[in-house]
């Protein structure tokens, strides 16, 4: 009866002693794919930045606001402290109604 029990327990260790070795690297996996998903969509953020900023730069006010409700009709842009917002994006206002680029940081 002890052998029995003594093995029993013994295949019971090393079948959890398995899972937690398999959550583990099931878990590094994960964590290194997360990883590389962030450094793809923050080059992307800074890619697209500066993309937009090289079509809008120049642009009139009015002519912004018009581009902006129609890609986003959900949220309305507003001009607020000398930029124009929309939900995601923000663009400087220049003294003579013109949008100046913005600073895109590396």
């Amino acid at each position: 009866m002890a052998k029995w029990l003594a093995m029993t327990f013994g295949i019971l260790l090393i079948v959890t002693n398995g899972f937690w070795l398999y959550s583990a690297i099931d878990l590094a996996v994960t964590e290194k794919y997360r990883q590389q998903v962030e450094y793809e969509n923050e080059n992307k953020i800074i890619a697209l930045t500066k993309l937009t900023n090289n079509f809008v730069k120049g642009m009139e006010k009015n002519e912004l606001k018009e581009l902006l409700g129609r890609l986003f009709p959900d949220f309305e842009p507003f001009e607020k402290e000398g930029a124009i917002n929309t939900i995601w994006l923000s663009f400087k206002i220049s003294p003579d109604g013109k949008i100046e680029p913005n600073e895109v940081s590396q």
